[in-house]
């Protein structure tokens, strides 16, 4: 296959989806580099992913009486009033 075109290529991962051969044996049959249609592949997956959320607003259903530490061994301080307080704690 010559130079082909990001739809083309594209196209060519879905068809390979759905082919339920080996990467090698579609790109044999499709006389395609391996290491070519690997790339795609991998693009093609990674744009089409879901984005990952890493932040989520949390609200709070009732007034809050403080903020709360929880330390990696378990402990837990609650009730802090104010970020200087986490601070010195951390």
């Amino acid at each position: 296959m010559k130079r082909a075109s990001q739809q083309q290529m594209e196209a060519a991962v879905a068809s390979f989806k759905s082919s339920g051969l080996t990467q090698r044996e579609f790109c044999l049959r499709e006389n395609i580099k391996l290491p070519t249609f690997s790339y795609w592949y991998r693009k093609v997956n990674v744009s089409s992913a879901t984005p990952v959320v890493r932040f989520t607003e949390v609200t709070a259903p009732l007034p809050s009486v403080g903020l709360e530490v929880v330390f990696p061994n378990g402990v837990t301080v609650r009730g802090i009033q104010d970020l200087y307080q986490i601070r010195q704690l951390i």
